[in-house]
């Protein structure tokens, strides 16, 4: 005979707070091991940004250098040419003095002679390069050479005077001194002077421009340029 349980069969109750805690013990896993990922993340990120910086500041110095090479360069190669400039300049303007000394000796007059001769081209070629950077005017007076002699007469120290003005790039002329003398060895009268040349500066200062010159015709070239 079989026997017929008629009471109601227990129904388990589900634990809610298990799952709950279950889940959120899952998403705590996954959101630490999210974290650890996520930090190596950016230290590998903060590694290779750290590598490229660095390699572009390497290349800044590098940059950096070049330039101031490149400076130095600069600099140097304007002083050779200014250097250049300057020794073209005194080419050009030299004196040769011994085709001077030559002159003079071909327009002594017969009744006098020289004992003594200076040449003077260094004041000269400082004023050309003083008047190209702008401190020098023109018409300068400076002195060419300077000559001491003995003559037997006025008008022999008179006729060289004229005479010398004949010299290239010699413009004035001027007896600075004249003294009656005596030649003891012969009992001779005689006169002691001293003449001094100057240059004629403005033979020297053709296809010159001062500095200050060129930099108001290039101002006023680039306003003509403004105005068209």
């Amino acid at each position: 005979m079989k026997s017929i349980n008629l009471l109601p069969k227990e129904e388990k109750k589900k634990d809610v707070k298990s799952i709950a805690a279950n889940v959120l013990l899952v998403l705590a896993i996954i959101l630490f091991v999210s974290a650890i990922l996520f930090t190596l993340f950016l230290f590998d990120m903060d590694s290779s940004i750290s590598d490229k910086l660095n390699q572009h500041e390497a290349v800044n110095i590098k940059a950096q250098n070049y330039v101031n090479q490149l400076k130095n360069y600069s600099d140097f190669e304007a002083g050779v040419e200014s250097k250049r400039k300057v020794i073209e300049d005194v080419k050009k303007n030299r004196v040769i003095w011994s085709g001077v000394i030559y002159d003079i000796g071909r327009l002594m007059p017969g009744e006098a002679y020289l004992y003594y001769f200076e040449a003077r081209g260094s004041e000269l070629y400082d004023y050309v390069k003083s008047y190209e950077e702008g401190t020098a005017e023109e018409g300068a007076r400076i002195v060419s050479f300077v000559v001491m002699g003995k003559a037997s007469s006025y008008i022999d120290v008179l006729k060289l005077s004229i005479e010398l003005k004949k010299i290239k790039n010699i413009k004035d002329v001027w007896i600075t001194a004249i003294n009656e003398a005596v030649v003891p060895e012969l009992e001779l009268d005689v006169l002691d002077f001293t003449i001094e040349a100057y240059w004629d500066t403005g033979a020297f200062l053709e296809g010159i421009t001062k500095k200050n010159q060129a930099q108001e015709e290039d101002t006023l070239d680039n306003e003509m340029m403004e105005i068209q």
